[in-house]
């Protein structure tokens, strides 16, 4: 999908070679969704508090201006997305629930690619154990052992493929997936229904 050059951001160049450089702007797109995510939500609200009667039309207008740059920071975010695990080296079959990695490959159980594919959407930014609990699985009422346990499984796994990432945890601020920068890495999302 070509995106005008006055679409893109001061920086991006989506024809980086660099996996570093995807990971930068998953991030930053994450950022402007959530922020203009947060910033429609407060216009809806206002908009609800209000008469219908007296509700001006340039508030729809704003909100309709809002909703176009969310789709568009979507978009982005998933051209980044991918446009990282191409560059990263890694093959995710979604139907298989399989990680490749050179001629090696990986099947991860339901939950362990419901880990994964958390960790894998926010790259470098750690998460509490209670958030990835909601996140991965919906379930802010598992135990967090249950989460430590599947984090070992999942290194391990992720240990076997020989890929450049690894699962870093610190105290209070939780777990994030760390990718390495070898010169060597590509990542492909084949997503199947």
């Amino acid at each position: 999908m070509a995106v005008a050059a006055d679409n893109l951001l001061e920086g991006e160049d989506p024809d980086t070679q660099y996996a570093q450089d995807a990971r930068h702007w998953v991030a930053i797109y994450r950022e402007l969704i959530a922020f203009k995510s947060n910033v429609l939500a407060r216009a809806q609200a206002r908009m609800r508090k209000v008469p219908a009667s007296s509700r001006a039309e340039a508030s729809t207008q704003d909100n309709a201006i809002l909703e176009a740059q969310l789709v568009r920071y979507r978009r982005r975010l998933e051209f980044w997305y991918e446009k990282q695990w191409a560059l990263e080296g890694l093959v995710i079959d979604q139907a298989s629930r399989t990680i490749l990695h050179r001629d090696r490959s990986v099947m991860l159980t339901r939950r362990e690619y419901q880990l994964f594919m958390t960790l894998v959407s926010r790259p470098s930014m750690h998460t509490r154990s209670t958030q990835l609990l909601v996140e991965a699985w919906h379930d802010g009422g598992l135990p967090e052992e249950t989460l430590r346990t599947y984090i070992v499984r999942l290194r391990s796994k992720l240990a076997s493929l020989d890929i450049p990432v690894r699962i870093d945890n610190k105290p209070r601020l939780g777990y994030a997936l760390v990718f390495d920068d070898p010169s060597t890495s590509r990542v492909t999302h084949q997503n199947h229904h």
